[in-house]
């Protein structure tokens, strides 16, 4: 594919990528984990989200061109190359699958109970991999506007449910000691920090990044980091206690609005917003997806596998429909974040440390040769 997004665009898909699934969905599990330090949590470990993208950014910059797969070859040999590419996309083909699985319990559960989950995985999908073929490059001029109108309905619901607000909510802050506060960074480390990791596939089509880009990426998180902490701040305002129990609590915060009863049945700006969002993020990860796939295989046409691989992340979803909802929530709320830090982050930074040693060494190599030389 013949891509080209600018650094700015490239910025902004970071923030659609990170915020867009995860402001839905992240403030019930969240609150169960750490409950009032909830948000505390977010902010913390969003720090760690900027540490992990700095190395996806310097590993760009010095690999222009390249993604992850491409340059690990030369960094670490192509035999390790492969076996930490295929890791990382054992991990893409798990949270696609994990993402549009989202979207089928949610409708099944809240809006459109009598329809079976098959649709809502396939159809989800199939648009996903038409928006592929169409290319990156328009996408990351369109997903920005999409994602503004996600954050416009998530803003006006936050600012209508101000009458449901109950600040003694708020405490105490850490009733159970700091351990509950850990396993909930935990948590929001593994989804959506530490999947940063995926962008080492995209920031190869930026040809310019700039002077300023990494200013403008941690930006993104930042902001980011802002909006979910403060979505999960307002679901606890609203819910208090049994916050942890409402799931995709903005969709719940969107149904406690009535105001003089012109205000009220909302929650479908909600419902709106969360398939947009988690179509945006389904459709970036099936792109890093599909393109470490045609790395891997050296393919010289690389969209044949997008259709075929899209099918592959809707049997995913599919069999993992079988198997119940809890176990489902067991594996994306538990096991999804060790995922993650052991196939996406743990590759990527054995691939920098390694880059760093080399680079280190070549740039010493100069200096010490002269001293061996007659004077």
């Amino acid at each position: 594919m013949n891509i080209k997004i600018t650094a700015n665009q490239a910025a902004l898909l970071l923030f659609v990528f990170l915020t867009s699934s995860s402001i839905i969905n992240i403030p019930s599990p969240m609150i169960q984990f750490a409950g009032n330090a909830a948000w505390i949590s977010i902010l913390v470990s969003s720090a760690g989200g900027m540490l992990t993208i700095l190395p996806v950014i310097l590993l760009a910059k010095r690999y222009p061109g390249q993604n992850f797969v491409a340059y690990s070859r030369s960094v670490v040999g192509a035999p390790v190359a492969v076996v930490l590419s295929l890791m990382m996309l054992y991990y893409q083909i798990h949270m696609g699958a994990a993402i549009v699985l989202d979207i089928a319990l949610f409708l099944n559960s809240s809006m459109m109970r009598n329809t079976d989950g098959y649709w809502f995985v396939l159809l989800s999908f199939l648009v996903a991999a038409l928006s592929v073929r169409a290319g990156m490059d328009k996408l990351a001029g369109l997903f920005p506007i999409l994602m503004g109108s996600v954050m416009l309905f998530v803003v006006l619901i936050v600012l209508l449910s101000v009458n449901n607000f109950t600040f003694g909510h708020l405490f105490p802050v850490l009733p159970d000691g700091i351990k509950p506060m850990l396993q909930g960074m935990y948590f929001s480390y593994g989804f959506p920090y530490g999947e940063v990791v995926l962008f080492a596939m995209l920031l190869c089509f930026v040809p310019d990044f700039g002077k300023h880009f990494e200013f403008k990426a941690l930006l993104a998180v930042i902001v980011n980091a802002a909006s979910l902490a403060g979505t999960t701040f307002v679901t606890i305002l609203v819910f208090g206690p049994i916050a942890g129990e409402r799931k995709y609590s903005l969709f719940e915060v969107a149904r406690s609005v009535d105001l003089i009863d012109v205000f009220s049945r909302l929650e479908a700006l909600i419902g709106y917003s969360l398939i947009l969002a988690s179509f945006m993020k389904t459709t970036l990860v099936l792109f890093t997806a599909h393109q470490t796939c045609a790395q891997l295989l050296k393919l010289k046409n690389d969209r044949m596998l997008v259709f075929p691989l899209a099918l592959f992340m809707a049997s995913v979803s599919l069999a993992a429909m079988t198997r119940g909802e809890t176990k489902w929530a067991y594996e994306v709320t538990v096991i999804h974040p060790l995922w993650g830090m052991s196939c996406a982050v743990l590759p990527m930074l054995i691939v920098f440390a390694v880059s760093l040693a080399r680079g280190t060494k070549q740039r010493k190599a100069p200096v010490e040769a002269p001293s061996d030389a007659p004077s």
